[in-house]
């Protein structure tokens, strides 16, 4: 999602047009989450049949690009555990079947190497740098042919000054600036009405 330019970024999309950007893999589908909001995103995405779905229901990456302040793999690795270790609320449900024990679907990547390109949703400067994320994820099962309901939510408390500030300063998260100003916690919550065909 990161080395997806900031005008086709399917995090940023508010509709799912660009559902389709940056999809190689011809057994997996990806879904994008949100940089923030308050209020449920609602997208439509059509897929091909036989794929299965993966998603981020919530989760913090942390990279040495966006993180000025840290100088190591550990030090990215410690920040985006503990961020996700201040997890309040989570929820996922697939046509309408509410997912139980979202708490086992975590996971923590190795830190890996990542491309920022031009014009990136960061604005950070474009080329290689390490990154790590840190939270929780879904892996379907390809869904039959027909229309489907996939729904996430999730809220975790803010207390690292840089992360606030950087949220603050970036215009893709207008989502939730007023709502940091009255209760510091990072929120998301997406609604993707599926046709797969």
């Amino acid at each position: 999602m990161l080395s997806i330019p900031r005008e086709k970024n399917p995090c940023a999309d508010l509709t799912g047009k660009y559902c389709s950007v940056n999809q190689p893999d011809t057994n997996v589908w990806y879904l994008a989450g949100t940089f923030g909001n308050t209020t449920r995103i609602n997208r439509k995405c059509t897929i091909p049949q036989g794929r299965a779905i993966f998603f981020p229901i919530l989760v913090k990456e942390d990279s040495l690009a966006e993180d000025t302040d840290l100088k190591t793999e550990l030090e990215l690795v410690k920040r985006s555990k503990q961020a996700t270790d201040r997890l309040i609320d989570i929820e996922a449900a697939i046509d309408g079947n509410i997912i139980d024990r979202l708490e086992k679907y975590r996971v923590r990547t190795p830190v890996f190497d990542l491309e920022f390109p031009v014009d990136n949703v960061y604005n950070v400067r474009p080329g290689f740098t390490r990154s790590v994320c840190d939270g929780f994820w879904m892996f379907i099962r390809p869904l039959t042919t027909g229309r489907h309901h996939i729904y996430f939510r999730g809220e975790t408390s803010l207390d690292v000054d840089f992360t606030m500030n950087q949220l603050r300063s970036n215009d893709l998260h207008t989502g939730i600036w007023n709502h940091i100003a009255n209760r510091p916690t990072f929120k998301v919550e997406v609604s993707y009405e599926m046709t797969v065909y």
